[in-house]
C-alpha cells in the first residue's frame, strides 16, 4: 500500500492528534484530546500498563496496542504507536522493570504502530529494531521517510530471536492487512500478537486490497499454529482467545468465497453479507455496534460489506480503491453492481452514544 495513504487514513481518523496526549503523569493515562472542528471521534490516548500474564504486560491506545515483554536481559516492545508516544511507553515500562528495552518488533508498517520507534531508539542507541523486510519497503517507499523508524534487521517468512523461556518466533505468510504482516509468537507464554489482521475483534481493513490474500494467509497462520496458542492480542483493542483467530480465519474465507459467487452472477454485493448472516457463528463479526474506543471507525457489519467491496474490485481486476476500502460506496461499472451507500456509512450519533465495548 502506499504509505501516503495509510497517513490519509490516519489523518482521517483524527489519529495524529493522539501525539498531543502524551504530557501525563506518572502511572495515569494522559487525557482525551478534545475532538476535531467535524466532530470526528479521536483515537483514544494511552492507558496505563496493564498485566496480561506472566512477564507480559499491554499498553493500550494512543495507535495500536504496544505488548511489553520483560526478559531476563532487557524489555522487548511489540509496536510504538503513534509518534509523540514514546516518552509514555518508556514512563509505564520503567513503573515495571529498570531493564533497558533492547528489542522493538514492528507487526506492520502503518503509523500508529511503528510512530515512536525514533524516540525509544534515541532513549536506547543499541536497540535492535526488527519487521518484515515488506514493512521496510513500504516505510522507505513514503513521501518523506523517517531512517529513524527504520529496522536494524528484517526477515522474510520466518525468524527465530533468543531461546528458552525467552524465545521470539516471528511469522510472515504472504499480503493482507499490509505487505508486511508479522505474527509474533511467544511460545512459553503460548501468546500470540495478531497486529492489525485481526483489531477490534472485527474484519481486517483492507486498504490496499486483499480479500483473497487475507483469508490465504489468516488460513496459513492457523495451519501453523493451531493447538499452540492460548492468549491472542489484537493490534488495536483487547485479548482475545485462539478460538477468535479460528473463527476469524474461517470467516475471512466464507467472505471471499461468497464474494466471488455473487461476482460471478452478478448480483450486487450485499448478497454476499447476506449470506454470511445465515452463520450464527458469525454473529459477533457481523453486529452493528460501535466499540468502545474505536468511536473514529465503523462497526463490524460495515467492516464486512467493505471487505466485500474489495473483493468485487479484485475480481474486476480493477485497482482497488482505498476510498471503498474504508467505506465509499462501490461504483457501478460494466463488470459489477454498485454497493449501497447506506452499507459502509460513518455511525449515526445515535449509535455513538450506544457504543458497547467488546
Amino acid at each position: 500500500m502506499k504509505f501516503k495513504m495509510v497517513l490519509a487514513f490516519v489523518a482521517a481518523g483524527g489519529l495524529a492528534a493522539s501525539a498531543a496526549a502524551q504530557q501525563s503523569q506518572p502511572g495515569a493515562a494522559p487525557p482525551r484530546p478534545a475532538g476535531p472542528p467535524s466532530g470526528r471521534p479521536m483515537l483514544p490516548p494511552p492507558e496505563p500498563i496493564k498485566h496480561v500474564t506472566g512477564n507480559i504486560y499491554k499498553i493500550f491506545g494512543g495507535g495500536g496496542n504496544t505488548l511489553v515483554v520483560v526478559q531476563h536481559d532487557g524489555v522487548v516492545l511489540v509496536d510504538t504507536k503513534m509518534p509523540g508516544n514514546g516518552p509514555y511507553i518508556l514512563e509505564q515500562v520503567k513503573s515495571i522493570t529498570d531493564k533497558p528495552v533492547k528489542l522493538i518488533i514492528n507487526t506492520h508498517s502503518h503509523p500508529d504502530h511503528v510512530g515512536s520507534n525514533d524516540y525509544i531508539r534515541k532513549q536506547y542507541p543499541n536497540v535492535q529494531i526488527v519487521m518484515n523486510e515488506g514493512a521496510k519497503q513500504e516505510l522507505e517507499s513514503s513521501p518523506r521517510p523517517n531512517p529513524e523508524l527504520l529496522p536494524t534487521e528484517t526477515f522474510k517468512n520466518r525468524m527465530t530471536i533468543g531461546s528458552g523461556d525467552d524465545r521470539i518466533e516471528l511469522y510472515h505468510f504472504g499480503p493482507g492487512h499490509t505487505n508486511g504482516d508479522t505474527f509474533v509468537y511467544f511460545p512459553a507464554a503460548r501468546l500470540l500478537c495478531m497486529g492489525d489482521v485481526m483489531a477490534w475483534n472485527m474484519a481486517p481493513f483492507l486498504p490496499a486490497g486483499g480479500a483473497k490474500n487475507i483469508a490465504d494467509e489468516t488460513q496459513a497462520l492457523v495451519a501453523t499454529l493451531n493447538g499452540k496458542v492460548d492468549r491472542v492480542e489484537e493490534g488495536h483493542g483487547h485479548m482475545n482467545s485462539w478460538g477468535s483467530v479460528k473463527r476469524l480465519a474461517q470467516f475471512d474465507r466464507a467472505l471471499y468465497t461468497y464474494a466471488k459467487f455473487h461476482y460471478d452472477a452478478g448480483d450486487p454485493p450485499g448478497m454476499a453479507v447476506d449470506d454470511l448472516k445465515t452463520h450464527p457463528e458469525f454473529n459477533l463479526l457481523l453486529n452493528n455496534e460501535v466499540k468502545k474506543g474505536l468511536e473514529y471507525g465503523n462497526t463490524p457489519l460495515a467492516r464486512a460489506y467493505m471487505n466485500v467491496n474489495v473483493a468485487y474490485e479484485e475480481l474486476a481486476g480493477e485497482k482497488v480503491g482505498f476510498g471503498v476500502a474504508n467505506g465509499a460506496p462501490l461504483p457501478a461499472t460494466d463488470k459489477h453492481k454498485g454497493s449501497d451507500p447506506k452499507n459502509t456509512a460513518p455511525p449515526t450519533p445515535e449509535m455513538l452514544a450506544h457504543e458497547v465495548d467488546k
